[in-house]
């Protein structure tokens, strides 16, 4: 048991494709230093050399994890891993830090492994859904299994699931893990790329309203949507 910092990552042909990952790992070294393992997933595709230029780029505990054998190709196998596999993949681990490859950590005054108490997710700042599609299907699914009124839950206080700290154990036991791997495997998340910011977002309003916190002293980047999120 323990703790992890965690990322899903694509394999490149050259090594200066894993630029932006080694400035999230520098960044992850100069706050956290060695204290926990920081696990690498990837699609099968990220060689041995390659995985020596990385570790050998930062003074990390790297892991790196192949999920070929469970790998569904495009966004929407990444946003089912995101939602379900990834706690699959780590139910050794007492917490993770999910911190994602376009996201560089500038300044986190707590460490929030150890502020967590009983929460069982602790996010940086709420965000919404703006895929039509998502909006338009997820919410009546999750009602229909969860037996609780949209109203409740689908209301966009998802967390900016990019980077934020989840007690595992709580995401791979019922009914949580029920539910999330009914929906994350459905025929619906594939057609509608239901990602796993609103889905994870609207159960943990369902099963862990009050057991959520806020990642206080934070401040980090965010490359894909091109975003500097703070919470300082």
């Amino acid at each position: 048991m323990g703790n992890a910092i965690v990322c899903l990552t694509r394999g490149y042909p050259h090594s200066i494709g894993y630029d932006q990952l080694i400035k999230r790992n520098d960044a992850i070294y100069k706050i956290f230093g060695n204290k926990y393992d920081v696990v690498i997933f990837h699609e099968g595709n990220i060689n041995e050399r390659h995985q020596r230029y990385i570790k050998a780029s930062t003074p990390l505990n790297f892991i790196f994890k192949d999920i070929s054998h469970i790998w569904s190709k495009g966004y929407e196998g990444m946003c089912r891993f995101q939602s379900v596999q990834l706690f699959e993949q780590c139910k050794d681990y007492d917490y993770i830090m999910r911190i994602d490859e376009d996201c560089v950590l500038e300044r986190l005054d707590v460490d929030p492994f150890e502020n967590m108490g009983d929460n069982i997710y602790a996010y940086s700042v709420y965000w919404g859904e703006s895929h039509s599609e998502t909006n338009a299907t997820l919410p009546g699914a999750i009602s229909k299994l969860t037996k609780v009124p949209v109203e409740e839950f689908y209301n966009n206080k998802f967390p900016y699931t990019n980077v934020g700290v989840a007690k595992v154990s709580f995401f791979v036991t019922d009914p949580m893990y029920s539910i999330l791997y009914i929906l994350a495997n459905s025929q619906s998340q594939r057609i509608n790329r239901w990602g796993d910011l609103p889905l994870l977002g609207s159960l943990l309003q369902i099963y862990a309203k009050d057991k959520v916190m806020q990642i206080k002293g934070l401040i980090y980047h965010h490359g894909t949507h091109n975003v500097t999120v703070s919470n300082v």
